[in-house]
C-alpha cells in the first residue's frame, strides 16, 4: 500500500477559531467516510496560536484525488476556507512506515 500523508499548514484569522474548528468538524465528518482515508489530526501550535496543522493519510494519491474532485469537496472546505489568511501552504507526502521495515 502506497499511503500518502496530507499536510496543510494554516493562519487561521483572529477571533475566527471556532468556525475554524466548528467548519473543519463538518469537513472531518466527510473525509472520514471517504474512500481510502485512514484518519488526520489538527493541531495548534503553541508557540503562534493563529499558526494551525493539519494532516490527513490517505491509502493512495488516488484516494486524495477522489476527495479533492468530490462534488462535496468545495463545499465543504469553503466555510473553512474563509477563516484562513492566504498565507497556507498544502503538501502530498508518500509514507514510508520504518516500523514496518
Amino acid at each position: 500500500m502506497e499511503r500518502v500523508r496530507v499536510i496543510r499548514l494554516l493562519h487561521v484569522r483572529e477571533g475566527r477559531e471556532a468556525d475554524f474548528v466548528n467548519s473543519y468538524e463538518g469537513v472531518h465528518e466527510r473525509a472520514a467516510r471517504a474512500p481510502g482515508h485512514l484518519g488526520e489530526q489538527l493541531c495548534r501550535s503553541l508557540d503562534d496560536p493563529a499558526r494551525w496543522l493539519l494532516t490527513s493519510e490517505w491509502e493512495s494519491m488516488d484516494s486524495v484525488k477522489r476527495w479533492r474532485t468530490d462534488p462535496d469537496h468545495r463545499m465543504l472546505v469553503e466555510p473553512m476556507n474563509a477563516c484562513l489568511h492566504d498565507d497556507r501552504w498544502t503538501g502530498a507526502f508518500q509514507v514510508r512506515d520504518l516500523m514496518a521495515e
